[in-house]
């Protein structure tokens, strides 16, 4: 019995790969990037020695000095600390619940939503860190130094409004924010590999 042999037709891609491209083209469009990833940092304009000096002097008592060396210690002006104190005494400097003279000097300012508050407009912290100190030791400063805020952000919210910080309405937020600014002033700590250049 003769078989006959039977011819199967070429397979055409061209559908598959529209729809392929419509698939793709689909998630691109739909799906959202998070842009709240990365640190949030506000850079300060380009602003010449000159036009600093002049500024109204501010006082050695409304800055703090945090910096990290090229191996990787963290230091509070000139003695070191370990990384979970950072916190507590950024916490310190920048409130001055005491109004000690060694800290930064208070001053009473109204506040919309807060009404008459006694805070430190002129906290500054530095922030040093060598070009050869890891990324993950400067994460982790910079960490601590960012909680120390929110954590009295946090609390004069549960003072003032019995709520925590992210539950209470914009113009609150923006309130406690302006009680506690966050001023961090970054910049690179001076070492032999800066001055050979």
């Amino acid at each position: 019995m003769p078989r006959f042999k039977r011819n199967i037709p070429p397979f055409n891609a061209t559908s598959s790969a529209d729809i392929a491209f419509i698939l793709l083209l689909f998630f691109l469009l739909s799906g959202s990037l998070n842009s709240k990833t990365g640190i949030y940092r506000r850079l300060l304009p380009d602003t010449s020695e000159a036009k600093l000096k002049k500024k109204t002097n501010i006082e050695k008592r409304n800055f703090i000095t945090f910096s990290i060396r090229e191996d990787n210690t963290v230091f509070m002006e000139d003695e070191p600390i370990s990384l979970h104190e950072i916190r507590d005494i950024a916490k310190n400097f920048i409130a001055n619940t005491d109004n000690s003279e060694g800290l930064p000097e208070k001053k009473e300012v109204e506040i919309p939503e807060l009404g008459a508050v006694s805070v430190t407009p002129y906290a500054v912290i530095n922030f040093e860190v060598s070009r050869k100190a890891s990324y993950q030791t400067y994460i982790s400063v910079l960490g601590e130094l960012s909680a120390a805020y929110g954590e009295l952000r946090n609390e004069t919210a549960n003072e003032r409004f019995n709520k925590s910080f992210d539950r209470l309405t914009e113009a609150q937020q923006t309130a406690i924010r302006e009680a506690f600014p966050l001023r961090i002033s970054e910049k690179e700590l001076p070492g032999k590999e800066v001055a050979d250049e």
